[in-house]
């Protein structure tokens, strides 16, 4: 094992190997020498693959730092950031220590690093309107907004007017639909090798319709900007940093060219185990180990692009998959997987209902429900049996059923009612013995309600993806009590996650590079920071050992942006039970 590995590995590893432990301490400051509160100072090789660890603490309010538990400083970078301001280009080379201490002071200057702001800062001057939402829920589904890219294509469009703009951007819509058909997992039946391109091109059957294809082009045709040089009239507002001395990030570097979407934790395996949509397996990762990286390829003849994981409350993973149509319940203890396959053709199962544990959840019947985003369905699972049943929920006139999007999922703390949300349509609600639909909400198209968490009150919290929003919901009187206003509108809520120890909500945002923190007593929002640009999150979930989230980066398709888990300690030390 090299010196760059060891000198990111855990206290545990350094204890049964018996290398000294070394400390890296020092202050950050600006120009004239002042301290600055809630940077974050970040450490690793500088050249990071698989098995290394970027290793992310924050600056206390006297400026100072301090990353514990390396085992060399050997080949280590490091540097500050902090929004609203700049540093080196080059990070700073730590001198070679595998004994005692080394100290490391750091300065930054006032500015907008143009570099590595998050996408949504370049969104900054763009109205909020109707335009702006479908942006957001179409684009941002697989990628950032503007991703480099899109901002690279807006910048050659300088030059034209308006009307050649829209007609450009039209034409990069219509090519997405074919890249849509390119990001299924390896081996997929939905892809070009199989679909013939006229099929691909059908708005109809696309996740594009024509009508996306009208407002977005002329939305960015109108307001994208063509300058991203200089980011100096541009905003960043996220509310503010709830980081403290003791908040540390891990981010564990995982194959590039693996595409995990989710991650899942259980007390009883000490591993992470992301799921590889582009690999067909899980992938399991050792926190105290993390050249300790084995593959799990899904045990079924044929592309089945695990999706979704989530933990339930007997130390089982379950694994939903966008081909095969075929549910997992993985055992991580013995590695045994148990197949619920007689989901009907098409159905594509994306997400379990989860209760106030953020676990899977059985309803008052012992059965599990799922959104079928392939069919605009909900379904219940017998867990005996394995049947499988569907029940219809609305769908728009002129809207299909994979651009609807059944989404995500929640149980009701008693059984009796399962809650989903619809991402060009609605929120809903079904009783769980009578399959009837007991509420219903629609939704402006673009608003895009998406992944849900429900607290131990039964209240439920839904994030919009495309208005950055998140609605509160009474499902026991089934009455909105709340819609919140994010700080950053273009930050693409994806997830919510409810937490009990802290009695707050975490928000997993796709756009913005940061995770919010709600507080359910006071209302109040602030945000922790991601190391890395690009940190396209989707689901956030607990290691319930500790309290520390874990989450992943998600772009779609594969190697477009940085492939790590997450384990985020926000530094607050909860009292777990």
């Amino acid at each position: 094992m090299s010196a760059k590995t060891l000198g990111l590995l855990f206290v545990s590893s350094l204890l049964v190997t018996g290398v000294q432990a070394v400390e890296v301490t020092g202050k950050v400051t600006n120009q004239a020498g002042q301290p600055i509160a809630s940077a974050m100072v970040s450490i690793d090789n500088g050249a990071v693959k698989a098995g290394d660890v970027t290793v992310s603490v924050f600056t206390d309010e006297q400026g100072s730092y301090r990353i514990t538990d390396l085992a060399s400083t050997d080949g280590m970078t490091i540097r500050a950031t902090l929004a609203g301001y700049v540093g080196p280009a080059e990070r700073a080379a730590l001198n070679a220590v595998t004994d005692g201490d080394v100290i490391q002071d750091l300065v930054l200057d006032i500015g907008m690093d143009e570099e590595n702001l998050p996408a949504s800062v370049w969104m900054s001057k763009m109205p909020s309107e109707h335009g702006r939402e479908l942006t957001l829920l179409q684009c941002g589904s697989c990628h950032q907004v503007p991703s480099e890219k899109m901002r690279g294509f807006a910048e050659n469009l300088a030059s034209l007017n308006e009307a050649d703009r829209m007609a450009s951007w039209k034409a990069m819509i219509q090519y997405m639909r074919i890249k849509v058909f390119e990001i299924g997992p390896d081996g997929s039946k939905v892809s070009p090798e199989y679909v013939d391109f006229e099929t691909m091109m059908d708005p109809d059957g696309s996740l594009f319709n024509l009508y996306d294809e009208e407002v977005i082009s002329a939305y960015l045709a109108k307001h994208m900007p063509d300058d991203f040089s200089d980011a100096g009239d541009f905003e960043f507002n996220q509310g503010p940093s709830i980081t403290n001395g003791d908040t540390v990030i891990r981010e564990y570097h995982l194959p590039k060219m693996s595409l995990i979407r989710e991650v899942a934790l259980t007390p009883k395996s000490p591993y992470a185990w992301g799921a590889d949509l582009q690999k067909n397996r899980l992938y399991r990762v050792d926190p105290a180990n993390p050249t300790d990286q084995v593959p799990y390829p899904v045990p079924v003849d044929g592309p089945t692009g695990p999706h979704t994981l989530n933990d339930d409350a007997d130390g089982f993973i379950w694994d939903a998959n966008i081909e095969g149509d075929v549910v997992h319940r993985f055992n991580p203890l013995t590695d045994e997987w148990k197949a619920y396959d007689q989901f009907a053709e098409g159905s594509v199962a994306h997400d379990i209902a989860l209760d106030s544990s953020f676990q899977v959840a059985k309803d008052v019947n012992g059965k599990l429900w799922f959104t079928l985003i392939g069919k605009n369905k909900m379904a219940s699972l017998d867990l005996d049996s394995g049947a499988v049943e569907e029940f219809e929920i609305p769908l728009a006139e002129g809207n299909k059923p994979f651009r609807a999007a059944v989404y995500g999922a929640a149980m009701r703390g008693d059984g009796k009612e399962v809650w989903f949300t619809q991402l060009t349509g609605g929120l809903g609600a079904i009783n769980t013995t009578t399959g009837e639909l007991v509420f219903w909400q629609d939704y402006p198209v673009g608003k895009g309600p998406r992944r849900v968490a429900i607290d131990d009150n039964d209240q439920l919290y839904v994030t919009l993806f495309g208005s950055g929003q998140m609605d509160i919901y009474d499902t026991r009187t089934h009455k909105l009590v709340k819609q919140v206003d994010l700080p950053d509108p273009n930050a693409a809520p994806y997830s919510a996650l409810w937490d009990r120890w802290r009695n707050v909500v975490w928000i997993g945002n796709s756009n913005a590079d940061v995770i919010y923190r709600y507080d359910v007593a006071t209302g109040d929002i602030g945000h922790i920071p991601l190391p890395s640009t690009h940190a396209y999150l989707r689901m956030i979930t607990f290691d319930r050992n500790t309290g520390n989230l874990w989450t992943a980066y998600s772009h779609m398709p594969a190697g477009s942006g940085p492939s790590s888990l997450v384990m985020i300690d926000p530094g607050d030390h909860p009292k777990l039970n």
